[in-house]
């Protein structure tokens, strides 16, 4: 057979993504995401192959091995489709689209995603991993029906666009109230599935679901829940206690298994986290959690000069040369009697090098049941076992760092580094680490310099210090949230100026012309115009922005943006009632609505000292502000006075008189 006419051999080796540089190699005449590659496949009468992953996705590797290295299947698709490979990192419209599709067609999802669609980017086909055999029979099956029958997939594709249309559509639904009864309802149906055993939710493979746990702290009915699941994600194999960082999901239901990728968008919302939980709960655990995560960041995913890059692969090489997942992490106990531990005293018990941290071919992943200080004081041990700990995790991570270590993605991603920085800053309030500070401090000014476009937008990513693809509303709506974080926390208010600018920028480019809501995408329009609005282990786009509004109407003084997003919220309330567990950061947003708003403004030479000082404090839904020079910023106009310092509390915008030390504030505010 001939090869495909008018189109290029693989030219992926000269894209920036991991991802498709991965697939350079491949007898599949693969090509980017481009409009001249559908206007090829139009002329040509192809239809086309979209096949969505990232350089993290196992089960990618697996099929790229399987079935696009294979020069027969590679055959099959060079000659009947024009095969378009997307990283959905790169490329999240694109990925919402047609997982969308997919799920329309088979009521699942996942990675890799493939698509099989018209020349105009309708889908006709879909589904996510296959085997050798079955990817060739389906494909075979569908240059068949084009053959003979190309109307019956012009009907098909204009039937499934019409139920995604359609689905877009019913986010434009009229507006309800949001109760206190209905929200309470929809909190008990999430109550009803959680694990009670192992925390998280029933169920495997067991996700953390940051914005799950998110709505935990916002609910006084979770607080005991929130604190299982956090130790026992903790203890388990999912968080490396050796370098620190959480791989994305744990395969069975006591989180021991990790699936072994490593993304930064979870390890970021998990800094937030446990360091918001430290304040209420000065667990050594979760500061040994931060501390870990944080140095996993900036040894593993740092760029050098301010940045995160993405993720670190599942897989890496075995001693056999050979892409194995869990390789880097995973012990056999051969390999630790070499290092003379197995002998030592409570090394096998601590670490679970037993039945509870056996997986599998004799390997074993290292599963804690107590933390360090339970663990001592259980066996009566003195703090000379902190030093011995030290000691083998140290003799532990010199021997792994021997082995060949996971590929890196090393895109730089806007919305990710944001919720990355959101962490770091929580971690300094938390902790009062100045060296958290200045990592913070040092994204601030990377995603400045590097993602802020000169036409006044963001660029969604960074490759080799030059920017890629225009920002998405998740770009948007995370750094927006990093600015109003970075202020509460600096209190210098070219943040605010930043936060400004850029939800004025969304209004104008971003806004649904049917609803109160955002669409994705201000750019390149694809078969069906998506609104996120679905939460999912990143909180969704348009949920990020409501709460962002409600925020920055407060520090700017802007009350049309906390109504606009009250309209948000009503827009998807019939939503947040009947699916909770995908509406879990709305819930969180609403359920923080509803309770006092809480405004703590401080003014005058000391400000900045008192205002860390409480900051340290469990204090929930509270906005703060802080100046040691007058300021016309709305919290702060007509309050300062030169040479004193004073504190204001505030409720819903009323303030009561001022008060004249942090011990008086902590008084008022319930704190000793």
């Amino acid at each position: 057979m001939a090869n495909s006419p008018n189109l290029s051999s693989n030219i992926l080796a000269k894209e920036q993504s991991a991802y498709l540089r991965q697939h350079a190699s491949n007898p599949v005449h693969w090509v980017p995401w481009a409009e001249d590659h559908f206007t090829s496949a139009k002329e040509n009468d192809r239809l086309i192959i979209i096949s969505i992953g990232y350089a993290a996705c196992h089960w990618c590797h697996v099929m790229e091995h399987e079935s696009f290295e294979d020069e027969i299947v590679a055959q099959l698709m060079n000659d009947n489709f024009v095969s378009i490979k997307v990283d959905r990192e790169e490329r999240p419209d694109v990925d919402h689209v047609y997982m969308q599709a997919l799920q329309l067609l088979t009521g699942q999802g996942g990675w890799p995603l493939n698509i099989v669609a018209l020349p105009d980017g309708r889908p006709v086909w879909g589904g996510t991993y296959f085997p050798k055999d079955q990817w060739m029979h389906y494909l075979q099956q569908i240059v068949q029906l084009q053959k003979e029958n190309p109307e019956k997939l012009l009907a098909y594709a204009s039937q499934l666009n019409e139920g995604m249309q359609q689905l877009e559509l019913e986010k434009h639904k009229d507006q309800q109230a949001v109760t206190a009864n209905d929200l309470a309802k929809a909190v008990n149906d999430i109550y009803q599935k959680l694990d009670l055993k192992n925390g998280g939710m029933q169920g495997a493979p067991k996700f953390m679901m940051p914005t799950l746990l998110e709505l935990f702290t916002a609910s006084d009915d979770y607080t005991e829940h929130l604190r299982l699941s956090l130790d026992k994600m903790a203890l388990g194999g999912l968080f490396d206690v050796l370098r620190g960082g959480f791989s994305r999901y744990s395969v069975d239901e006591r989180w021991h298994i990790p699936h072994f990728e490593k993304m930064g968008y979870d390890n970021g919302q998990l800094l937030y986290i446990y360091s918001e939980a430290f304040l209420t709960q000065a667990s050594p655990l979760y500061k040994e959690v931060v501390e870990k995560t944080v140095d996993f960041l900036q040894e593993d995913l740092h760029n050098g000069t301010g940045g995160y890059y993405a993720s670190l692969d599942a897989d890496s090489l075995n001693k056999n040369g050979q892409l194995e997942e869990g390789a880097f992490y995973v012990w056999t106990k051969n390999e630790l009697e070499e290092l003379a531990l197995l002998q030592q005293p409570h090394f096998s018990s601590y670490y679970g090098i037993n039945q509870d941290g056996l997986w599998e071919k004799d390997n074993y992943v290292f599963f804690r049941k107590q933390a360090l200080e339970d663990y001592k004081y259980k066996h009566e041990l003195n703090d000379n076992f902190n030093t011995q700990v030290a000691l083998w995790e140290t003799r532990l991570l010199e021997a792994r760092n021997k082995r060949s270590k996971p590929r890196l993605d090393d895109k730089i991603i806007c919305s990710w580094n944001a919720l990355i920085g959101s962490g770091l800053l929580r971690a300094y309030r938390a902790f009062g680490n100045e060296d958290y500070a200045r990592l913070a401090k040092n994204n601030l000014d990377y995603i400045f310099k590097h993602l802020h476009s000169s036409q006044g937008g963001l660029y969604r990513l960074n490759k080799k210090e030059a920017p890629v693809v225009h920002g998405f509303l998740e770009d948007y709506s995370a750094l927006i949230r990093f600015y109003l974080d970075a202020y509460e926390c600096f209190f210098d208010p070219i943040y605010l100026t930043h936060v400004r600018h850029l939800i004025d920028y969304c209004f104008t480019h971003f806004l649904d012309s049917q609803s109160p809501l955002f669409v994705f995408s201000a750019k390149e329009k694809l078969v069906v115009e998506t609104r996120e609005i679905n939460d999912n282990v990143i909180p969704s786009s348009n949920a990020m922005m409501a709460e962002n509004l409600l925020r920055a109407s407060v520090h700017i003084g802007k009350p049309e943006w906390s109504e606009h997003a009250q309209k948000m919220l009503a827009t998807v309330a019939e939503e947040m009632y009947n699916y909770p567990r995908a509406y879990s950061y709305w819930l969180r947003t609403a359920l923080n609505e509803q309770k006092k708003q809480r405004e703590i403004v401080i003014v005058g030479p000391k400000a900045l000292d008192w205002i860390r000082e409480i900051q340290q404090q469990p204090l929930e839904n509270t906005r703060w502000a802080a100046s040691t020079v007058a300021s016309n910023l709305p919290l702060l106009q007509n309050r300062f006075k030169a040479n004193i310092t004073q504190v204001y509390i505030c409720e819903n915008n009323q303030c009561g008189l001022p008060l004249r030390s942090v011990e008086e504030a902590k008084i008022a505010l319930g704190l000793t």
